[in-house]
């Protein structure tokens, strides 16, 4: 067990966890493996942190209250097991699974319980092989109908957003606008990789999202972001499901924007490879076959 965990109670396990995973955030992922063999010890995305934050102090919970546990040394291997297979019991999707146990795996490593922590490494593929199957994320068939159906305008506003620049939810608040090089520029997105988004060839594009920007801007003045991001997913699956559509999240919007704006650029007399360069940039990705995952 590392050196000064050894007893640790877990509530302040995750105080220092949290400190290490977040020392990772803006750091380029690649490079960090590199320096580590291979692995990182940090998290490098504010998204990727919350969601794998919210996974151990859910677990944290989990073992106080149905096992008495509060130091990490307490642990056991059927605490894990218990945790991952009531979420199977409760049809949660392959693709979650796989985050909790992630989520999981990486902790047990940072507080040295490696027997923990190979056990997650060899059950991966159980864990999430019993899950719901995973599907992927489709687009709108209709999303300017989608956005215009949701009653909340703060909604509307994430909502076209995301639609008109391809943005991930966790990045709408980080939107800038460059006006004299008619950018969108996204700091420390996915990865700590910045976005830059183009729209010197669709200037009226642009316009828009300028609107949508100052409009967001005008919102968080009155409401918090916190309570417009929690509540904005439940009104877009509820009116998704009214129109008749299939909701498979809000990266719903960047699919649609990835599936457009390919066209848009092979329009212009782009070849698809060219088309994929631009759009794997626009996306934030370094893999032309992301933007090949999106638009097809």
């Amino acid at each position: 067990m590392a050196k000064g965990f050894k007893k640790m109670n877990i509530n302040r396990s995750l105080e220092v966890v949290g400190k290490l995973w977040k020392m990772g955030i803006g750091m380029s992922k690649r490079e960090v493996m590199e320096r580590f063999g291979g692995r990182t010890p940090y998290v490098h995305s504010y998204s990727t942190f919350n969601r794998y934050m919210g996974i151990v102090k859910e677990f944290a919970n989990y073992v106080r209250e149905n096992y008495g546990v509060n130091r990490i040394d307490k642990i056991k291997i059927e605490h894990v097991d218990t945790f991952l297979n009531e979420k199977i019991a409760k049809g949660y999707s392959e693709k979650t699974l796989k985050v909790n146990a992630s989520a999981l795996e990486k902790y047990c490593q940072s507080i040295g319980r490696e027997d923990l922590h190979k056990h997650l490494k060899e059950n991966y593929h159980h864990y999430y092989g019993r899950a719901r199957a995973y599907v992927k994320t489709q687009p709108f068939s209709n999303p300017e109908k989608i956005i215009t159906s949701l009653k909340d305008p703060a909604h509307r506003t994430i909502a076209e957003l995301q639609y008109r620049t391809g943005a991930r939810l966790g990045d709408v608040k980080k939107i800038q606008i460059n006006e004299e090089k008619k950018q969108v520029i996204i700091e420390k997105s996915k990865g700590g990789r910045d976005r830059i988004v183009d729209y010197s060839d669709r200037p009226e594009k642009f316009e828009r999202v300028k609107e949508l920007k100052a409009d967001l801007d005008k919102y968080l003045e009155e409401r918090s972001w916190k309570e417009i991001r929690e509540t904005y997913p439940e009104e877009l699956k509820k009116v998704a499901s009214m129109q008749g559509e299939l909701y498979t999240g809000t990266h719903s919007f960047r699919v649609n924007y990835a599936q457009e704006r390919f066209k848009e650029l092979t329009s212009q007399g782009l070849s698809p490879l060219q088309a994929d360069k631009i759009l794997t940039q626009e996306l934030g990705h370094n893999r032309i076959e992301m933007s090949q995952y999106y638009r097809k």
